[in-house]
């Protein structure tokens, strides 16, 4: 008869210790951040992401609709895919009954030994709508029927004079991303409001990136 052996076989205890809500929450900005970052650049130079919703820009509360039609200069934009490449770059307003026509313009220009060459003249045709006549100046703005604001305010006027400059923001939510357009416009080509910081001091504090401002070419313009 054989030796009894005695086998004794450790056992390992395995904890699991869930992650905590601060920990998920950490690594969910984490990763956002990490997709922001990386369409950020994708996007670059096509229109300007934000994380999660929108700045909150107020419009102004009140608009003087005959004294803001007629023709804006660009005098900055923040990068729009729908305006890539062009400068000279106008906004057009009339009246269209109740409603406000819309007439966007550019060129494209290819600078060639020191001079620029027109490439292409751009436009397009749209109309504005007021859809709150208690809020004048948040406008609901369309190209050819497509609205990106789906039927509610897309164009913010956050401050006019109507003889000099006017501020215009916009901006669309996806999921838990944001995309701002937003425009510097002058009754003069190529002159900067007299008070340029400060209205970018009010957008800044609305939790807008001004950085993301470019100065738009309005110089030797076809037809000026």
């Amino acid at each position: 008869m054989s030796p009894r052996s005695d086998v004794t076989v450790a056992r390992r205890r395995y904890t699991y210790t869930a992650p905590s809500d601060s920990d998920m929450d950490s690594t969910l900005v984490a990763v956002l951040s990490l997709i922001l970052v990386v369409a950020t650049r994708a996007s670059h130079g096509a229109f300007v992401l934000g994380l999660g919703k929108c700045p909150t820009v107020a419009a102004q509360s009140t608009l003087d609709k005959a004294q803001y039609l007629g023709v804006w200069y660009e005098y900055q934009r923040f990068p729009a895919i729908f305006e890539a490449g062009l400068d000279c770059t106008t906004a057009t307003y009339g009246e269209d009954g109740d409603d406000i026509s819309v007439t966007n313009a550019g060129t494209l220009r290819l600078e060639l030994f020191g001079n620029k060459v027109v490439l292409n003249e751009n436009s397009v045709e749209g109309s504005a709508t007021i859809p709150d006549p208690a809020k004048p100046a948040e406008l609901q703005v369309s190209f050819g029927g497509f609205d990106m604001g789906n039927n509610s305010p897309n164009y913010f006027i956050q401050a006019t004079d109507y003889t000099e400059y006017a501020v215009v923001f916009s901006c669309s939510e996806f999921l838990f991303v944001n995309v701002q357009f937003a425009w510097i416009l002058t009754r003069t080509p190529g002159v900067a409001p007299s008070n340029l910081a400060t209205l970018k001091s009010n957008l800044q504090a609305a939790g807008v990136d001004v950085s993301n401002f470019k100065v738009i070419d309005q110089s030797g313009c076809p037809g000026r």
